[in-house]
């Protein structure tokens, strides 16, 4: 698998030579070797049918065949995965063709207006890198096969645990949160994702033990940190199904004591999706939390189908924005005029606005620009183990304003 840009192979395709000499030579700069071009899209066809090619430059405006019938085709013909799209029209018109390559199932590295600029260029052929990686991952887990009855174990063996991310404020960085992420370290199969155990817990009746297993831990956790004088909010994501537990309150509230851990200090996560279930059940659960002390967070907002009208029925203190809604929205102007609304929409809510999987400067600056209040993602901070966190909140944070400071 390819793990740095030195071995991607890219072809630039654009019928004015400048450009594509231009382009070419931002990719050498960055060291790729593997370098190709092609002056329209019957070149590119030819040149992607020859050889393997990692990412395609596909400029819109061409002669013979245009940078739109060449994705299509690209599509179609699958002869490659992921294409940087290029244009000196409207930034609307090139974002637009992205959403035509991404329902085609073209992976859409990024739409640029011309010229393109190293800084996006690199994180473009990065994101390929990253991307790549996180695919072959989920390869390797969905062969990765688990039951129930391993899963019922692994709650006995010690198998489950956390790694936490960092949430901090967008004004001055400062370390607000951690949300607690479940891990499960197979003794045979190495890590198992959360995307595979968590709806395996669920469909077989797990969820309520895993769910007491891991926010244990998580309590544990907090009281060491508040014993070292760190006192900052604990976020944990509960499931659905967990709503509907009429008990739940009354545990919660008893762990919570058990570990001396402040109500007001931890925030309860659930999917928007919670919310299209049993509302009058979910609502319910959610605001004898809120009557303890708790804070209620809406996570994941952005990929589901909850409206205002949902919003305002729900006793929520907080609106997590998807990464759909947030990455890349600098170059994507009717995104970014959705990300805008979203956080107006939670501002007159009174919920505090929180940005998650930001991965870049450029969706930081969004973010910046917009007003919101909180951003977690690996820009700032990788999810870590407790161990990794109190170094990190010890040198890591420090060294991060500091780059901050001097952009």
């Amino acid at each position: 698998m390819k793990s740095t840009i030195q071995e991607l192979s890219v072809l630039v395709t654009d019928d004015s030579i400048t450009q594509r000499q231009y382009a070419q030579d931002l990719c050498r700069d960055l060291g790729v070797t593997d370098l190709h071009g092609a002056t329209n899209g019957v070149d590119a066809l030819q040149a992607l049918e020859a050889r393997k090619i990692d990412v395609v430059l596909v400029d819109l405006e061409m002669p013979v065949m245009d940078g739109v019938e060449l994705i299509r085709s690209i599509a179609q013909k699958k002869l490659t995965t992921s294409v940087i799209i290029l244009s000196a029209k409207d930034p609307i018109l090139i974002s637009s063709v992205g959403t035509m390559a991404e329902a085609d199932g073209l992976h859409v590295l990024g739409t640029f207006q011309k010229p393109l600029l190293p800084d996006a260029l690199e994180c473009s052929l990065l994101r390929f890198i990253h991307d790549a990686k996180l695919a072959q991952q989920q390869v390797h887990q969905v062969e990765q096969e688990v039951t129930a009855v391993e899963l019922s174990a692994a709650l006995t063996n010690g198998e489950m645990t956390l790694a936490f991310q960092p949430k901090l404020t967008v004004q001055g960085l400062l370390l607000r949160g951690v949300e607690a992420l479940a891990r499960w370290r197979h003794p045979t199969k190495g890590m198992i994702s959360p995307g595979v155990f968590i709806p395996l817990a669920e469909r077989h009746g797990l969820i309520d033990p895993l769910t007491r297993n891991l926010l244990e831990q998580a309590f544990k956790h907090k009281r060491t940190w508040q014993q070292y004088g760190l006192r900052f909010n604990l976020a944990f994501n509960l499931s659905p199904l967990s709503l509907a537990d009429i008990d739940i309150v009354d545990w919660l509230c008893a762990m919570a004591d058990e570990y001396e851990v402040p109500f007001n200090e931890v925030t309860f996560e659930i999917t928007e999706n919670a919310l299209l279930g049993e509302l009058a059940s979910a609502i319910r659960t959610l605001a004898r939390l809120r009557l303890k002390g708790f804070h209620i967070a809406i996570d994941d907002y952005g990929t589901g189908f909850a409206n205002a009208q949902q919003l305002s029925r729900v006793p929520a203190t907080e609106l997590k924005i998807d990464r759909s809604l947030v990455h890349r929205a600098a170059a994507r102007p009717q995104q970014k005029t959705i990300f805008s609304s979203t956080v107006e929409l939670a501002k007159n809510l009174n919920l505090t606005t929180v940005a998650e999987g930001v991965e870049t400067q450029e969706d930081f600056q969004i973010i910046v620009e917009l007003g919101v209040d909180l951003v977690q993602g690996f820009y700032f901070s990788k999810p870590l183990y407790a161990d990794d966190l109190l170094k990190w909140i010890k040198t890591g944070l420090t060294q991060l304003r500091r780059q901050h400071e001097s952009k």
